[in-house]
Formats: structure tokens, sequence, C-alpha cells
């Protein structure tokens, strides 16, 4: 009686397993198949945008770069943040750091002003118009964006520093957004 219910569960077991491979397996497949039918999409979608792999390798290698900017800029902002939490109570230190962070930011904003020189010089009549109404927009938005992060923390005197951090942030962001939806190599030149 023993070895039967020893059976039934080894049967149990060796069937329960065979099923979670089936479904594993079934898995694999069928992310082989969307994966495949992704790639048959994107080669039809660039046969009609007229767009060459070359074309696309200079634009994923654009993205990359612009990425592992952003990945620099938030390992420095981090560190910047473990150096405000280690010297919490020397006050001094943290103004020398505000000054610091807003330094940075006047920095990456002339970067801007470059930036936006070099695409007001590539654009003419409505484009222009319409770019010098969305930039002005996004300075707008800029600024209230800052306020809003640096207000939410109620220690008042990080909130310089939190300003300062954030505008250079979305500052980073728009400069690579401008440069990969608008620029062309000229504009990477500038930085």
């Amino acid at each position: 009686m023993e070895k039967i219910v020893y059976l039934l569960i080894g049967a149990a077991i060796t069937w329960g397993l065979y099923f979670i491979q089936r479904r594993l397996e079934r898995r694999k497949t069928t992310e082989v198949i969307e994966r495949n039918q992704k790639l048959l999409n994107l080669k039809q979608g660039l046969e009609q945008a007229s767009t060459s792999l070359d074309e696309l390798r200079q634009f994923e290698n654009r993205l990359i770069g612009k990425a592992e900017a952003a990945v620099k800029i938030a390992g420095r902002y981090v560190s910047q943040a473990g150096e405000v939490a280690r010297r919490s109570e020397a006050l001094a230190a943290h103004d020398d750091i505000s000054q610091q962070a807003i330094a940075d930011f006047q920095r990456v904003d002339a970067r801007l002003d470059g930036v936006v020189a070099h695409l007001q010089g590539q654009l003419d009549g409505d484009d222009l118009a319409a770019f010098e109404q969305v930039h002005l927009a996004w300075l707008a938005f800029r600024e209230r964006y800052a306020r809003f992060i640096a207000q939410s923390y109620s220690g008042g005197s990080i909130q310089p520093l939190i300003h300062a951090v954030t505008l250079e942030s979305i500052t980073s962001a728009w400069i690579a957004e401008l440069e990969t939806q608008l620029g062309d190599d000229d504009a990477e030149a500038t930085e």
C-alpha cells in the first residue's frame, strides 16, 4: 500500500513538472514569435519611411549617447545627495554645495542657449515662431517645476540646492530632447 502511495505521489510530481516544462517552452516560443513579428513590423516601417539601417544606427548611437549623459548626470546627483546627507549639520558646506549646484545649472543653461541659437539659425518662418513659442513655454514650465520640487522639501535650507539641481536636470533633459528631435550633427558639436 505504501509503495502505491509513493508511486502515485511520484507520478503526480512528474506529471506536474512535465506541464510546467511545457508551459515554459510555450512561453519561450511565444516570445520568439512576438520578437520576430516586431522585427518584421520594424523592417516594413523602415521600408515605408525610406530609412536605411545606417540612419537608424546613427539615431540609436545618438540616443545611447544621450542616455549615457543622463546616467552620468544622475550619478553626479546621487553623489551630491550623499554629500548633502553627510554634511547636513555643516551649514557652510551646505551653502558651498548650493553655490556649486547653481554654478552647474548656469553652465548647463549657457549650453542650452547655444543649442537654442543653433536651432534658431536652422529654422525660419512658421517653424521658427512655433519653436520660440514652445521654448518660452518650456522655460516657464521649468521654473514652476523646479519651484514645486524644491517646495516639497520642508527643510528650508536645502530648498535652494534642490531648486538648482532640478533646474540643471530638466535643462539637460531638454537639451538632449532638442538635439535628438531637432538637431543635426552640428548641434552635437556645440557640446
